[in-house]
């Protein structure tokens, strides 16, 4: 009898499983095919060159997506991260130009990201507005305060900085790609082996619950916007050092890039679920498609169309996952 009764508590596990596996092997058959479609379509898609520099435009937006991952699990969406870029960016290049050596630049970037992390953080768990009117208030605020900054473009000099936006370790692997496999990796172990994480997928599956069980539903809120903000901050800098120069509207418009990939990558709208193997899949798929784009010569305007159906696609998946179609 008791084996019975556990048989049937591992059933939803194993179902579960299954499911995750399921989509993640989905995601893998669609970037395979795409893949392909390109290869077919283009001679230079499948070279090394072409794909590293898929890589690296890729691991700018996994840096930044592997932090709306843990806010989106939650069941809050952080928009603001473009523009939380764009200051840490512009400050941390006009810090380095007044002298400043190349460490405390990386210092300062992740100072600044954790500042207005705190500050969303701070809207969100005590204020308790709503994180999506948060970081829509804060984008505008953040954007407003790069143009304050300075409203023109400021060079990157520092070579240092330069190598880590452009080199590449061995001439082959771009340090960009580097980087963003430890933050994928820290925030991939936070978010599945340590009770934060655990605490994280259960305020996100249902707050009310998580309250009465013990768990302090705004203090995980208050630490994942600052993961999102850290990251942010990171990844903005970064695009600073890769294209060699900070602009005080880098980024503006494209904040629906990350959405789509974390939400194509099957992180729900209404939090609780998602994994970042399939974040990882959703930024890859989404880099291949503007990447194939590219090489097709296809208008950059037609791209952006590509893009926003993208986001549409990601979100009707996501409603079917959900199961809300079948509540109606």
């Amino acid at each position: 009898m008791p084996s019975r009764i556990l048989a049937m508590n591992e059933r939803p596990k194993l179902f579960r499983s299954i499911m995750d596996l399921g989509n993640t092997l989905s995601l893998a058959i669609a970037l395979f095919l795409l893949a392909t479609v390109w290869a077919l379509m283009s001679p230079y898609f499948l070279t090394l060159q072409n794909v590293m520099n898929v890589l690296m435009f890729a691991s700018i937006l996994a840096i930044r997506a592997s932090g709306l991952t843990v806010s989106m699990i939650l069941g809050g969406m952080d928009i603001s991260q473009n523009s939380v870029g764009a200051v840490t960016a512009l400050l941390c290049i006009l810090f380095s130009t007044s002298g400043a050596p190349w460490w405390q630049v990386l210092i300062l970037v992740v100072v600044l990201g954790l500042a207005m992390g705190f500050i969303n953080a701070t809207l969100v768990s005590v204020f308790k507005i709503a994180a999506i009117i948060t970081t829509l208030g804060t984008m505008q605020i953040f954007r407003g305060t790069a143009w304050i900054i300075k409203d023109a473009t400021v060079m990157v000099t520092d070579p240092v900085l330069l190598a880590l936006g452009r080199g590449r370790m061995f001439g082959v692997v771009p340090y960009v790609t580097i980087i963003a496999l430890v933050v994928l990796v820290i925030v991939w172990y936070l978010l599945n082996f340590t009770s934060f994480g655990r605490k994280v997928y259960m305020v996100g599956g249902n707050e009310r619950a998580s309250y009465l069980s013990g768990i302090n539903a705004n203090r995980v809120k208050f630490i994942a916007f600052l993961i999102s903000g850290l990251t942010a901050g990171i990844s903005g800098f970064l695009v600073a050092c890769q294209v060699g120069a900070a602009l005080p509207q880098s980024g503006a418009g494209s904040e629906m890039n990350t959405i789509s990939a974390v939400i194509l990558g099957g992180i729900s709208l209404s939090g609780g679920k998602g994994k970042m193997s399939g974040t990882i899949l959703g930024i890859l798929i989404l880099q291949t498609i503007n990447n194939g784009l590219t090489l097709q010569s296809v208008n950059a305007y037609f791209q952006m169309v590509v893009s926003g159906g993208v986001l549409l696609i990601a979100v009707m998946i996501d409603v079917v996952r959900s199961g809300a179609l079948r509540k109606q």
